[in-house]
Formats: structure tokens, sequence, C-alpha cells
């Protein structure tokens, strides 16, 4: 970690304190934790937006891509990956069709 200084208003301050009164924290500790979530948050609204790809947000908040994946649901962001795409990449040949599965030998 680097150290950062920043300057907070009033309200956010109040913020912190109640974080660090809830959690028995420290004001480092929990304004770390309130910055962690508003990020959190922030990914979430610019993956939704289509400005970050999964792997993007992945590396944004630290994660593995499941557990950002994980993430991205409990934050309710939406994928950003349209039906048409899906159909294209099926087209594509990108992902295989189902008949496709059906109609091979087992092997």
């Amino acid at each position: 970690m680097k150290p950062k200084a920043v300057r907070l208003s009033d309200p956010l301050l109040r913020g912190v304190e109640i974080l660090q009164r809830r959690e028995a924290l420290n004001a480092s500790a929990a304004t770390r934790k309130l910055l962690r979530l508003g990020l959190e948050r922030y990914v979430a609204q610019l993956y939704t937006e289509g400005e970050l790809t999964l792997r993007e947000a992945a590396s944004l908040l630290e994660l593995p891509l499941r557990e950002a994946m994980d993430q991205l649901s409990r934050l309710a962001a939406t994928g950003n990956v349209t039906a048409a795409q899906n159909l294209r990449a099926l087209e594509a040949g990108t992902i295989p069709h189902a008949r496709d599965a059906t109609t091979r030998p087992p092997g």
C-alpha cells in the first residue's frame, strides 16, 4: 500500500467515523473499506455500461474472473454482452451449437 493524503468533506468524515464505531476499525481501515465499496460500485457501473470487459473489471477488483462475476452479480451489474453478440459468436462457431454436440458420435 502507498500513503495518500486526501481531504474529506464533513459528511464523508462522519461516514468514516460511523464505520469505525460499528466495525471497531481505525480511521485508515474504515477509509480504505469505504473506498473499496465505492470502487466496487464504480466498476460495476462501468461494466454494465460496456466501458470495461469482465477481465478489466476483475483486474481492477483484484479478483479471479469467477469471483469477479459473482461480485458483479451481487452488485446487480448486468452483463454487457448483447443477445446479438451472443448470436454472432454462435454463428461464427466460437460457441458450439447444441445440435453439433448431439450429432457427434460419442468419443
